[in-house]
C-alpha cells in the first residue's frame, strides 16, 4: 500500500502518468496507414490501472475508518482525498479514448485493406481522432499537475504559526484613538 501522506508517492504517480502521456499516438500515423490501436489499448490499460489504484486507496481508507476510526491520520485522509481528485481527469481521458476506439472501429469496418498496406484514413476522420487524442493528453496533464501540486503542498507543510492560528478570522484588537494634529 502506498504511503499516501508523503510527496514521493504523488511525484512517482505523476511521472508514471507522464510516461503514459508520452505514449499517446498521433493521428498523423494514420496518414501513413499505421495502426494506432495497440497504443490505444496500452493507454486504456495504464489509465484504468491508475483509476483502480485510486479507487482501491479510497476503499481501503474508508474500510480502515470504519474498522479502526483512528487508523488514518488527517494527512492520510487528506492524501486520499487529493488522490481522488485525479479520478475525474483520468476518467475524461478514458472517455476520449473511448471515442478514439469507436472511430478506429469505423475505419476498420469501412476502409479497405490491401494485402500490402493499410489504406490511409480520410482527413476528416483523422482530424476528429486528433481532437480526441489532444483532449486525452490535456486530461492526463491535468491529473499529473494536480499530483505535483499536492506533492508540493506536502513538501512545504504549513508553518507553526499557521497551524496554531484560529480556523476562523478574528476581529483585530481596537487600536487606541490617536489624536489628530491640526
Amino acid at each position: 500500500m502506498p504511503d499516501i501522506s508523503h510527496p514521493v508517492y504523488f511525484i512517482r504517480l505523476a511521472r508514471s502518468i507522464d510516461r503514459t502521456l508520452n505514449d499517446l499516438p498521433d493521428a498523423e500515423h494514420l496518414r501513413q496507414g499505421d495502426d494506432i490501436s495497440p497504443a490505444i489499448q496500452s493507454l486504456v490499460g495504464d489509465i484504468a490501472h491508475y483509476l483502480i489504484e485510486i479507487s482501491e486507496e479510497l476503499a481501503t481508507s474508508n474500510r480502515h475508518e470504519v474498522e479502526i476510526p483512528s487508523a488514518y491520520s488527517h494527512a492520510e485522509r487528506f492524501g486520499t482525498a487529493a488522490l481522488t481528485r485525479c479520478a475525474a481527469p483520468l476518467g475524461t481521458a478514458l472517455a476520449h479514448l473511448g471515442q478514439v476506439i469507436e472511430r478506429l472501429g469505423f475505419l476498420h469496418e469501412n476502409i479497405r485493406h490491401s494485402s500490402t498496406k493499410r489504406t490511409p484514413a480520410p482527413d476528416d476522420v483523422r482530424h476528429v481522432l486528433q481532437e480526441h487524442l489532444d483532449h486525452t493528453g490535456t486530461a492526463l496533464r491535468t491529473a499529473a499537475q494536480h499530483l505535483r501540486g499536492h506533492a508540493a503542498q506536502l513538501s512545504h507543510p504549513p508553518s507553526r504559526s499557521a497551524m496554531t492560528a484560529p480556523s476562523h478570522p478574528t476581529a483585530p484588537t481596537a487600536a487606541p484613538h490617536a489624536t489628530r494634529g491640526r
